[in-house]
């Protein structure tokens, strides 16, 4: 780990927005610009003594912590104003945050911290604070390596969430954003259950499903996205349907131990179709007129399943995040045994 300041990154008057966090990542990482405006800064860092009293002593040490930052910055003619400026480089930051849960599903120590201000006459104003909530980790792979392509296409997916908001499409994209929105929620979700049937609403924000054909239709289309794997999605879907109608006691009532890891896995891999549908759309602007809406998603989903399928492109395996799947690394009381 490396120990320098970002003073050393901004000139006198640049504005400034960063996400810090601490999180595991494969090697150490590359300092520098890895997207149009966003740079990512690896190792730990000396922040000015003077931001512990403006920060508070918890949220201080979670920033010194840090070993990652996503940072964003500008020139300004008015580096002494918290502005539109400051307020538009903390927005694209965050989408950076955003692209990089879609681009891997890593866990943070404590809450990603995000600042924002400027330098002037060689110091670091600090202006705005806030925080997202941490990304819980999982049971299967609790805490794995962000690697350093992951952080590259986060911020490529960043750019296009960007690009996205600004894109004029008919009837507007409130559902597609909507979506994103719920599985970025649903990242920091402790309860497994809960986030299985999140990230299935998520599927179900893409999929469009008539009404009274809802699980024939979650089976049925997400052939889309991972081929014909129709009895898999259809208990899926029952896990689903059981905690949105207050029925999670016929999976919980009574301890059994390959049933809960049975349902370990499946939140694993509609976790993995719900993030690597999403971060297809918002990364193929081909994409966009087909998913931001309820009308788009209708004609998309009414053409044939060829028509489709030339449109999305190839499928992932929805395997993928099994493949490291070890049960004797999870305790019955990891599964809830009282």
């Amino acid at each position: 780990m490396n120990s320098e300041s970002p003073m050393d990154w901004f000139d006198d008057s640049d504005k400034f927005a960063f996400v810090a966090m601490d999180v595991k990542t494969e090697d150490a990482v590359r300092s520098g610009a890895v997207a149009p405006g966003l740079w990512v800064l690896g190792g730990r860092f000396n922040f000015p003594n003077e931001w512990r009293e403006w920060l508070g002593s918890i949220k201080a040490e979670e920033v010194e912590s840090s070993n990652l930052l996503l940072m964003s910055k500008l020139p300004s003619k008015t580096p002494e104003i918290l502005d539109g400026e400051n307020r538009d480089l903390k927005h694209i930051v965050s989408a950076f945050y955003v692209g990089l849960l879609l681009s891997s599903h890593f866990a943070t120590s404590h809450k990603p911290v995000i600042l924002s201000g400027s330098k002037r006459n060689g110091e670091l104003n600090l202006r705005d604070v806030g925080d997202f909530d941490a990304p819980v980790p999982g049971e299967i792979r609790a805490y794995p390596a962000l690697l350093a392509s992951e952080i590259e296409s986060g911020a490529r997916i960043g750019l296009k969430i960007k690009s996205l908001e600004q894109a004029s499409i008919a009837d507007d994209k409130w559902r597609l954003f909507r979506v994103i929105h719920l599985y970025q929620e649903t990242r920091a979700n402790p309860d497994v259950l809960d986030r299985l049937h999140q990230y299935a609403r998520c599927i179900d924000g893409l999929i469009l499903p008539d009404a009274g054909k809802t699980k024939q239709q979650f089976k049925s289309r997400t052939e889309l996205f991972i081929g014909a794997h129709h009895d898999l999605m259809g208990e899926i879907y029952d896990v689903r349907s059981a905690v949105e109608h207050l029925h999670v006691n016929r999976y919980l009532e009574t301890f059994d131990r390959e049933s809960r890891l049975d349902l370990l896995k499946k939140e694993a891999i509609v976790e993995y179709v719900a993030r690597t549908s999403i971060a297809r759309v918002i990364e193929n602007p081909k994409l966009w007129p087909h998913f931001a809406n309820a009308k788009s998603l209708a004609e998309f989903w009414s053409l044939t399943s060829a028509e489709r399928q030339t449109i999305w492109g190839e499928r992932v395996d929805p395997m993928e995040p099994l493949a490291e799947y070890n049960p004797r690394y999870i305790s019955d009381a990891m599964l809830g045994k009282q």
